[in-house]
């Protein structure tokens, strides 16, 4: 079992990966995250929206890690989160079959950030996993069970520290 942080997140290029062309501040951009070379990285492209909406996708050969829409910030502007509570949750829905270990980690670091944000509610644990509901479930509900690197022994505490602050700084970096 590994106690080293199991990948980095990469910053935006701010240029389209199709075109090459600088993407515009204030329009609506594609990010897509992809499984690197190593299973310690993480490749990251952005797409212009009119790239993307004509069909501009990453080679098939590569392993989509997760995709969602933001505006493009402005340069030296402090960033604004670049994905909603609800793109959050669409990424935590995404990463609802993982196995490996980055998918599990990357998933355990959202719903951290989701139970901040008051859009997922901690129930409790249970044989080194999380439990928590959508916010305004239903009464009676079962809990989503999410795994937890840390209490598995996969994670230490210093690696996981790492992982949150940099999933904060690329998808919350307002907040972070």
């Amino acid at each position: 079992m590994s106690t080293t942080q199991p990948f980095a997140i990469p910053r935006s290029t701010n240029r389209c990966a199709s075109t090459g062309k600088a993407l515009v501040p204030g329009e609506m951009m594609v990010v897509v995250l992809l499984e690197g070379e190593s299973e310690e990285e993480l490749e990251r492209l952005d797409y212009s929206l009119k790239a993307w909406e004509g069909g501009a996708r990453p080679d098939e050969a590569r392993r989509v890690f997760a995709t969602w829409r933001t505006l493009v910030n402005e340069p030296g502007k402090r960033q604004d989160a670049i994905i909603s509570a609800d793109g959050l949750l669409d990424l935590f829905e995404q990463l609802g079959e993982a196995e490996e270990l980055k998918r599990l980690a990357f998933r355990y670091v959202l719903a951290l950030m989701l139970m901040r944000k008051r859009q997922l509610e901690y129930v409790g644990t249970k044989e080194g996993k999380l439990l928590v509901l959508p916010k305004g479930a239903e009464e009676g509900a079962d809990p989503i069970e999410v795994h937890d690197p840390q209490a598995a022994g996969e994670l230490d505490e210093q690696a996981l520290a790492e992982l949150v602050e940099q999933v904060e700084q690329v998808l919350d970096p307002g907040d972070a």
